[in-house]
């Protein structure tokens, strides 16, 4: 049987904060090795166990979680806004995040993630989705590029401490 198959996907839930933790720490330690000027503050771990569950509890975010029975192999978080507030409103759905850890890659999980996130985005209102991105990570660029997402955006960021 795939693995894809015994993969189950949910909403998170206050209990799934220790593994949630690990997963979101093994991402921002991915997104800092792909694009360096992402640096990981020392209390990453600390910080991120007291955001996870405010997340959890937002009414406007939603927190899925795909799982083999025991184990979390990735999450993806989302919340629901309206873009941008001074031009004509767009009701968005932002992918913040969509991570999978690496011995879990390739199975399909990252896109049962998505297809829940979506859905659960499309019953708060959302009518366009949006996903943030990391330059350095052309892997996710690639993959989302692939069904449809198109950059909207360039972000340029110049240090100050270069002056």
């Amino acid at each position: 049987m795939s693995v894809e198959c015994e993969a189950s996907v949910r909403s998170a839930r206050r209990a799934d904060v220790p593994p949630l933790t690990d997963l979101r720490v093994g991402y921002l330690a991915e997104m800092a090795r792909l694009e360096p000027r992402l640096r990981l503050l020392p209390d990453v771990r600390e910080r991120t166990v007291h955001a996870l569950p405010v997340w959890i509890d937002q009414d406007d975010r939603i927190l899925i979680v795909a799982e083999v029975p025991g184990v979390l192999w990735g999450y993806a978080p989302g919340v629901a806004t309206v873009w941008p507030p001074i031009l004509r409103n767009q009701h968005v759905g932002e992918v913040s995040e969509l991570y999978v850890h690496p011995d879990a890659r390739g199975r399909g999980v990252g896109r049962l993630l998505l297809a829940r996130l979506t859905a659960a985005l499309r019953d708060l209102g959302a009518v366009v989705l949006r996903a943030p991105v990391p330059v350095g990570n052309h892997d996710s660029l690639t993959r989302f590029g692939a069904i449809g997402y198109r950059p909207l955006q360039l972000v340029l960021q110049r240090s100050l401490e270069e002056d």
